[in-house]
Order: structure tokens, then C-alpha cells, then sequence
């Protein structure tokens, strides 16, 4: 009986330990990104909320197949908590009205009518994205109709939940908390 526990907990062990290279694989890439983004210096006042929403996304994706997701996840809720802090924090109203309409609008050339401070946040939205849709190509296999369509519905369908997010602060007419 002692050998299968001695057994199970070697086993065990292993598991904790390959799990726990994947978490630290992953929050390495989501650190990079972070660094990147040179948050801390043009976005001062945000809260580096990194390893929370990690942790908040491995809750529900906790299978090692779903790495992607968890990477992708963060990188929402990351770019989420930043903009509540532009609601909760620092935007006015007519800076958090622009925010809201360009995210409507989801095109790049609307980042001209941005504050510099919005401008890293509404890139990153779209790269973080524009990203994911390449990674569920990729992952599809080679591009047909079917999976074309199949991976940009998946994102446009996220797309629009952000979107709708953003919706539910500001409201769709501009009135701050009406909704």
C-alpha cells in the first residue's frame, strides 16, 4: 500500500510541476506583451493587474489545451481593467465619449481622434484581436472558406462583446452610467 501512495505522489508531483512550467511559460509571454506596451510609463495611473487576470482566466481554463485561450483571455481582461481605469480614473467625458465611438467604429484610422494616453489601449485591443483571428487560422489549418469564416465569425462575436462592454459603462448615447 505505501509503494502506490510513494507512486501517486511522485506522480503527483510531477503533474505540479509540469503544470506549474506552463503557467510560468505563459505569464512569461503575457509579461512580454506587457512590457511592450510600456504601460507604466504612458499609462501611470493603471493598475498592473497582470498576474490577477491571469489567475481569474486559469479558473476557467484550466486544461493545458487551452493555452491559447488563456493567453488570449488575459490579454482582454487586461486591456478590460485598463479601460476601466480610464472610466473609473482618469478620462473626461468627451475623452471616454471618443474612446467609446472608436471602439464602435473598430478601425485603426480612428485612433487619430484619440488622446495619446487612449492610443496604446485602443492599438492593443485591435492587435490583441487581429492576433487571435491569425492564431485560429493557423490553427484551423489552411485557410478555405469554412474555417475563414468559421474563425472571423469567433472574433467578430468577441469583437462585439467588447464592444458592448465599453456599452454598458459609457452607453451607447454617451450618457456616463445610464445603463
Amino acid at each position: 500500500m505505501d509503494e502506490k501512495n510513494l507512486s501517486l505522489e511522485k506522480l503527483a508531483k510531477h503533474d505540479f510541476n509540469l503544470v506549474k512550467s506552463w503557467h510560468r511559460k505563459e505569464l512569461s509571454n503575457i509579461s512580454k506583451w506587457w512590457k511592450h506596451m510600456n504601460v507604466s510609463s504612458s499609462l501611470p495611473f493603471v493598475r498592473d493587474r497582470l498576474v490577477e487576470c491571469y489567475f481569474w482566466i486559469v479558473g476557467v481554463y484550466f486544461e493545458p489545451c487551452y493555452s491559447l485561450a488563456r493567453i488570449f483571455m488575459t490579454k482582454v481582461m487586461i486591456l478590460t481593467s485598463i479601460i476601466d481605469d480610464f472610466y473609473d480614473v482618469y478620462g473626461t467625458l468627451e475623452e471616454l465619449q471618443l474612446f467609446a465611438d472608436a471602439l464602435e467604429r473598430w478601425d485603426i484610422t480612428e485612433i487619430n481622434q484619440l488622446p495619446e494616453y487612449m492610443k496604446v489601449c485602443y492599438r492593443e485591443v485591435l492587435n490583441v484581436y487581429n492576433e487571435m483571428e491569425e492564431l485560429m487560422r493557423h490553427e484551423l489549418g489552411a485557410p478555405t472558406s469554412n474555417n475563414r469564416r468559421s474563425s472571423s465569425y469567433h472574433i467578430q462575436y468577441a469583437k462585439e462583446g467588447s464592444v458592448h462592454s465599453v456599452e454598458v459603462t459609457f452607453g451607447p448615447t454617451g450618457s456616463y452610467g445610464a445603463n
